[in-house]
């Protein structure tokens, strides 16, 4: 019984590993040094009548073969795991990702919004 106990343990101790899902991150571009963030972004760009929204696909669990993207930032970009798309201020941006792997099946990513204030 014990050895079976530890035998489920070390079986659900490796599908843990791989039941991590992708997310879309996002930063808006700026002078500074811009990181990604997962779920939404923001920042404040002062006198700006528009910025640019950056977003990628991070933690896909194989090979990419191809993103389609979705809401704002669907026609706007192409089926790679990057994207950027001019965006206003006051508003928020959602960019969703399906993610179409090699091996045939798929999964949708966890959505980003990006934001930003001008200042006023």
């Amino acid at each position: 019984m014990k050895s079976m106990i530890l035998g489920l343990l070390a079986v659900g101790a490796l599908t843990a590993f791989d039941t991590e899902a992708a997310a879309v991150e996002c930063y808006v571009d700026t002078q500074a040094y811009d990181q990604y963030t997962a779920g939404h972004c923001f920042s404040m760009v002062w006198g700006a009548r528009t910025a640019t929204a950056v977003f990628r696909v991070n933690g896909a669990n194989g090979q990419i073969s191809q993103v389609i993207w979705g809401d704002a930032a669907s026609g706007k970009c192409g089926s790679g795991t990057h994207c950027s798309f001019t965006i206003r201020p006051f508003r928020p941006y959602r960019a969703t990702a399906t993610i179409l792997y090699a091996d045939g099946t798929w999964e949708n990513a966890t959505p980003a919004t990006a934001s930003f204030e001008d200042g006023r």
